[in-house]
């Protein structure tokens, strides 16, 4: 294994769940969220508000009991209405939950792992970037550097 590899999971393995959920959300979740919101020209919020709408029909997708059906349908339509309502408010993250939702999607890839079988680990992709998405203050301006370069010396 890579010396940096392991010096990097020891130094993981000693952070707190703050700091964990920080290097997460940092390293992994933030920058392809920002890069989204950025090219669709979506704020933050409104891309959070999208991706639980999507885990909503996930779930509904992958109901098996009537029961589970009209829960996950009547969340479905919840989210729907808050993501064309309020798509641009603010919304709130809480660090338990997405703690939860890392443990569940490290069972889930376990699980997968020992029987071949990885249908559903989505959904807590699903959420684990609406979650992250939720923590983000500020959206870069898209780098424009190059092609403001390439312009000026087009003239």
């Amino acid at each position: 294994m890579d010396v940096e590899l392991i010096g990097s999971f020891r130094y993981v393995t000693r952070m707190s769940f703050a700091k964990v959920d920080h290097w997460i959300g940092k390293t992994l979740f933030v920058p392809p969220i920002i890069k989204l919101c950025q090219l669709t020209r979506q704020s933050q919020f409104a891309v959070a508000r999208l991706f639980w709408f999507i885990a909503a029909l996930d779930g509904l997708y992958r109901a098996e009991t009537v029961f589970a059906m009209v829960l996950w349908g009547g969340f479905s339509l919840v989210m729907m209405v808050t993501a064309a309502t309020r798509a641009d408010r603010p919304t709130a993250s809480f660090m338990f939950l997405r703690l939860l939702a890392l443990l569940l999607l490290g069972l889930d890839l376990a699980k997968g792992a020992a029987t071949g079988e990885l249908a559903g680990i989505e959904f807590w992709i699903f959420v684990l970037v609406a979650e992250y998405a939720a923590t983000i203050r500020t959206i870069p301006p898209k780098k424009t550097a190059k092609l403001a370069d390439k312009t000026a010396t087009a003239k």
